[in-house]
């Protein structure tokens, strides 16, 4: 956020925000295409759909600025998606980059490495993240059973 010089505020709200509530990426891929819904305190619900290999163009609000966004992979465990887009405070490049990983106990996790690129300021930043596997349901796929009729 501080390549894209959003302020100090802001960027503490978004901080907390993500230190405070618990995420959840569910990703599907298959060999045509990929779907990532992500459920935060920061990002609820947001959903993205690719087909892989072909750029998607969306219109964000406000304005209708355009976003391109290209999803390739090389194998099951490994995405990466290419963006751009014009934000508040210039244009941007994302590169968002995702492997499923082994430590050495066995245990899987998810690797996201995440570069952002402010293009007016040639500012760039990359942050790796690491997100552990979720044994149960994710909460935003819960669906919700209709209760017995009560008598």
């Amino acid at each position: 956020l501080e390549t894209m010089n959003v302020n100090e505020m802001a960027i503490a709200a978004h901080d907390k925000a993500e230190k405070d509530f618990e995420t959840y990426h569910t990703i599907d891929l298959d060999r045509q295409k990929v779907k990532i819904v992500k459920r935060s305190r920061v990002n609820n619900d947001l959903v993205v759909e690719l087909d892989l290999g072909t750029e998607r163009i969306t219109l964000l609000q406000p304005g209708d600025r355009e976003k391109k966004s290209l999803a390739t992979s090389n194998s099951p465990a490994h995405l990466q998606i290419q963006s751009s887009l014009h934000t508040v405070n210039g244009k941007a490049e994302v590169l968002d980059i995702k492997t499923l990983e082994q430590d050495e106990t066995g245990q899987t996790w998810l690797k996201q490495q995440l570069t952002i690129t402010n293009l007016g300021s040639g500012v760039s930043c990359t942050t790796t993240r690491f997100f552990r596997p979720y044994d149960k349901t994710a909460p935003h796929l819960v669906v919700d059973q209709p209760m017995a009729d009560a008598k």
